[in-house]
């Protein structure tokens, strides 16, 4: 044991003033023989004890207490072994970085991950001192982080004590580099980095390093248990299963084991919350292995959710993985050709029919016929009430498209548009049949806005200057159901070269109208507008190579594909869960005038009045959980329903289930922060604070024995 201040240990000479004030205070008086009180004097030798005794303890009080106000002043201390990270006491900026992704979930000792880490840090805090400008930060993906320090450790603690598993996978890099940021606008010579973290290498990035070579100390608590396998549910698919009727669908499970032992998990399959199926996988060490499981969607359902799951472990957020099954629904189209050749490569619908039916496989979704323009009128809709059925009948079909297809007669176009009305989704593509007057003279009511004449912009230009006048796509809607397939700035759609475009004139009376994408000159390329209760869309280049080269590019399958299925109102059945939390979803709206989003642990949102009026699609960001998110439709007539083709899934984000430690090069390097941690393996530990409180008691036992 050693003193802060041993020169106030002088003090304790006081403790020479209680006694002496007890040595004078026992004068013994004068004795006079009294017989008449002989007789008492027995029964008061009990009680003269009890008063030596109170005296004695009285001194003894006195004694102490003057003793121990010398020794606390004198400030000792002890030394023991340190358990945890070396602190240092004082004046100084220190950020703690909490891990709190869906790994600082995992069991260990009955009890999640994120308590230990919680208590360690509350324990920094404390050997941090009051003077200490502190901050918490916390490390999972899309985390708040704090604008400032504080040396409010009452709320910090508070904060920390508050803190739960998030549902994100851990982003350490971001953390410790905001960490970096708000140390750097402290005035303070010390600064320290805590991170209390499993440190797993998938939330570390080794080309984003979060601060330079004059950073703050980092000090890395090892908290990790010894061991910590996991198995995860790590991606889940459903497609159609042609050999299981129309109500059949195959689920495509992938199974990851992040540990180093070969396990075999026990894998169900759930439908609508009921088990359907279930089945054993073995998974390797380090592996990822696929289980596949055939069933049939309930009757009477078109969409509902299901989910895959393995047997539990110490982390159970990641065992189950979602996904919507909807059963396929095939999008009938009319093609009318307006160019038709011999020669098959140069047809107008050359490229169209195979995007529309790749492979001409009957589980592609779609179904088509196509038709040439004179055979449009055909079309008779007085032909049922004669008896007869019609050459084609356009109710038979979901969209129709018109590809190069010159103006139609007005009672053509009258048919179309009345048939538009009702729900009927309407393509049309121009190309050198199209003469734009005529158009305007019969076509106006199926245009979302009439056309003029085109531009070449690469008239005149030598073939080594044709490529570079070129426009392409750019300034789409990324939010729209047509470019839903698309990421980024997708290059299978902004490579493509676009040599001649038909302009567009004044817009018609239609509703909603709204372009969906633009060239690089400003003009437009895709338009919409709604009709009634169906929709007209505007291409303003050809379906073919004659004015482009879209139809040789990868974003051509999936631009035609999305375009026909959202005119017809239809969504695609396969896909994959992938929406994660955290991300935002696109919604489209299509005649709703009120939509709810409503997930789990109550998230949700209501969508109506100018969110969602002249709105093709919403976006829902507030996916903080994993789950099924339900949506409920209100229609322009005031009917309100499940839309469940609009339900969505959220799972967690795979990533995050490798729990693998990081290596020690992959963390940032320690900067100097203003100093060097203590070196010393061993704690400091200070007594005088016990000291004032035995005090306090001694006086109040000194109290106690005064009033007696």
């Amino acid at each position: 044991m050693g003193f802060l201040a041993p020169l106030m240990l002088v003090g304790a000479i006081a403790i020479a003033v209680p006694i002496a004030i007890h040595l004078i205070g026992r004068r013994r008086a004068r004795i006079v023989k009294f017989a008449a009180l002989d007789f008492l004097m027995a029964t008061k030798r009990k009680t003269a004890r009890r008063l030596r005794l109170r005296e004695r303890l009285l001194l003894l009080v006195r004694a102490l207490v003057c003793a121990a106000v010398a020794i606390a002043l004198a400030k000792p201390f002890t030394s023991c072994e340190r358990k945890g990270p070396m602190v240092t006491r004082g004046p100084q900026a220190a950020v703690l970085v909490v891990d709190d992704s869906f790994a600082s979930n995992y069991m260990v000792d009955g009890k999640p991950w994120l308590r230990r880490a919680v208590e360690e840090s509350l324990r920094i805090m404390v050997q941090l001192g009051p003077e200490a400008e502190v901050a918490i930060v916390r490390a999972s993906e899309g985390a708040d982080h704090p604008s400032e320090l504080t040396r409010d450790h009452l709320r910090l603690r508070d904060q920390l004590k508050r803190l739960e598993p998030s549902s994100r996978p851990a982003d350490t890099t971001r953390a410790l580099a905001r960490a970096a940021q708000l140390l750097a606008a402290s005035s303070h010579a010390r600064k320290t980095v805590f991170l209390v973290s499993l440190v797993a290498k998938t939330g570390l990035r080794s080309d984003e390093p979060p601060w330079g070579k004059d950073g703050p100390t980092l000090v890395t608590l090892d908290l990790r248990p010894a061991k910590m396998p996991n198995v995860a549910v790590t991606a889940l698919k459903v497609d159609q299963d042609p050999g299981a009727g129309s109500r059949g669908v195959a689920f495509d499970a992938e199974v990851g084991n992040f540990s180093d032992t070969a396990t075999t998990v026990e894998l169900q399959l759930s439908i609508a919350d009921r088990v359907v199926a279930r089945g054993s996988l073995e998974v390797g060490a380090g592996e990822k292995k696929g289980k596949r499981f055939l069933a049939a969607l309930p009757a009477g359902t078109r969409a509902t959710d299901a989910s895959v799951s393995v047997t539990g472990d110490a982390l159970s957020i990641d065992d189950r993985r979602y996904v919507t099954a909807r059963v396929r629904d095939d999008v009938r189209v009319l093609l009318v050709n307006g160019d038709p050749r011999t020669i098959r490569h140069d047809d107008e619908l050359y490229y169209l029919e195979p995007a529309l039916r790749p492979g001409d496989r009957d589980d592609s979704g779609t179904s088509i016929r196509t038709i040439t323009a004179e055979e449009l009128a055909g079309i008779d809709p007085k032909a049922k009430k004669k008896g007869s059925a019609p050459a084609i009948d356009i109710a038979d079909f979901d969209v129709v498209v018109l590809a190069n297809v010159a103006a139609l007669p007005a009672d053509r176009v009258a048919l179309l548009a009345d048939w538009v009305r009702h729900g009927g989704g309407i393509f049309i593509a121009p190309g050198d049949h199209v003469d734009p007057e005529a158009y305007d003279r019969t076509m106006l009511p199926l245009m979302p806005q009439s056309l003029r004449d085109p531009i070449d912009t690469t008239w005149g230009a030598s073939p080594d200057e044709r490529n570079s006048r070129a426009l392409h796509l750019v300034k789409w809607e990324a939010d729209h159901p047509v470019f839903s397939d698309f990421k980024g700035d997708a290059p299978e759609l902004a490579d493509a070269r676009f040599f001649k475009i038909a302009l567009l004139g004044p817009t018609t009376a239609t509703a909603d109208r709204k372009v969906l994408a633009r060239f690089t000159n400003g003009a437009a390329a895709l338009v919409e507008a709604s009709i009634g209760a169906g929709r007209t869309m505007l291409f303003t280049s050809t379906i073919d190579r004659d004015w482009n080269d879209l139809p040789i590019h990868a974003g051509f399958l999936p631009l035609v594909q999305q375009a026909v299925r959202h005119l017809a109102r239809k969504h695609a059945v396969g896909g994959s869960g992938d929406h994660v939390v955290g991300s935002s979803v696109v919604l489209p709206t299509g005649d709703l005038k009120r939509l709810e989003v409503r997930g789990p642990e109550g998230l949700g949102a209501v969508f109506e009045g100018d969110r969602i009026a002249g709105r093709s699609s919403v976006r829902f960001g507030r996916t903080e959980h994993g789950g099924v998110y339900r949506v409920v439709g209100t229609d322009q007539t005031g009917a309100t329903r499940d839309r469940d083709e609009l339900a969505f899934v959220v799972n967690v984000d795979p990533r995050g289930s490798d729990l693998t430690p990081a290596p020690a090069s992959a963390l940032p390097a320690s900067g100097t922060g203003g100093g060097a941690p203590p070196t010393d393996s061993r704690r400091r530990v200070e007594l005088w604070h016990a000291l004032a409180g035995l005090v306090l008691l001694l006086l109040l036992a000194e109290g106690l024995l005064v009033q007696r």
